[in-house]
């Protein structure tokens, strides 16, 4: 008997399976497929349907954006059927998903909502982040606090760029927010790119890397991997391999095609950072299938994949899934 891993996507049927293909003499084989875990999705459930609304009176999206542009809207967020987002999560092969609420602006998420959601479908949710507005302190702390140690939150997400006003990663009046969370054992989901703010400076990593050095106790998820810079957010993973307490989700910034940057992940995670990335369509910004097989594209190697796909999570959070 012999092993040997493989991956393989198929077009017309389920996509993104990675198994384990095990081969007995010359016939008999089994095929074990592993574990697929979306660590960012918000389906189309009650107040869930808000995490994308635009600014009110801001301009509509324009089709040279890469961002709404290269796909087709499926019909769970056509209709915002949750029964159809279900269907598409099997049909990707996606096995479950970690639930990520946002509270930034005018895009609320009502954690109670997500709590309702993964109470009813504990097999597809494990896990689940609340949303915390940051611009009332007293207040986020206390919701912190109520969703950890109350509702069995996982950890907690902030989106400090779209607050109003904004403020960058770093503001010292964020603090009291992340020590709150590192003191109840949560995870910090910490959104930067160049979406989040009114300019890119709010994406700028060494901002990230100084709130990890002074919260060396709390693990830290960049959302969207800090892009446009992502040399720099690569080197400062680097630098905080002795802490170890941070970990990056690029999604789409990675997997839409051209975009700059996204072969240095693979680099980075096939040679030494394959144990601190993970992997997420961060839906509805883009399809459950496509970001998948957009993802699979790239040539990881077949442990690090896995990790990827799932073991980094279950460490980060420290569960078996």
């Amino acid at each position: 008997m012999y092993t040997r891993k493989i991956l393989f996507s198929l077009s017309n049927a389920r996509s993104g399976y990675f198994i384990t293909l095990h081969v007995y003499g010359e016939y008999t084989c089994e095929v074990e497929k592993k574990l697929i875990l979306d660590a960012r999705v918000r389906p189309p459930y009650k107040s869930l349907k808000e995490v994308l609304a635009p600014v009110p009176g801001a301009r509509p999206s324009v089709k040279r954006s890469p961002l709404v542009s290269g796909y087709d809207r499926p019909q769970s967020m056509v209709q915002k059927s949750v029964d159809l987002f279900f269907q598409e999560m099997d049909k990707a092969g996606v096995d479950k998903g970690i639930l990520v609420g946002r509270q930034a602006g005018h895009r609320v998420v009502s954690n109670d909502d997500i709590a309702e959601l993964r109470s009813q479908y504990p097999g597809r949710f494990p896990l689940a982040i609340a949303g915390i507005n940051g611009t009332d302190v007293p207040a986020a702390v206390r919701e912190v606090e109520r969703t950890i140690t109350g509702m069995g939150f996982n950890g907690i997400a902030v989106d400090p760029g779209w607050y109003d006003p904004p403020m960058y990663v770093d503001d010292p009046r964020l603090y009291p927010i992340y020590a709150t969370c590192a003191d109840h054992k949560g995870v910090l989901y910490l959104t930067c790119s160049l979406m989040q703010g009114p300019d890119i400076s709010y994406a700028e990593p060494w901002r990230i890397q100084r709130v990890a050095n002074d919260f060396p106790a709390l693990q830290i998820v960049v959302v969207h991997g800090a892009f446009p810079y992502t040399s720099e957010m690569i080197g400062v993973m680097i630098a905080n391999a002795p802490l170890g307490n941070l970990w990056v989700l690029p999604d789409f910034f990675q997997f839409i095609p051209g975009f700059p940057g996204a072969q240095d992940w693979v680099e980075a995670a096939n040679h030494y950072l394959g144990d601190r990335i993970l992997y997420a369509s961060s839906y509805p910004v883009r399809p459950l299938q496509q970001s998948l097989d957009e993802f699979m594209r790239f040539s990881y190697k077949p442990d690090v994949l896995e990790n990827l796909l799932a073991r980094n999570a279950e460490h980060l959070f420290g569960v078996t899934l």
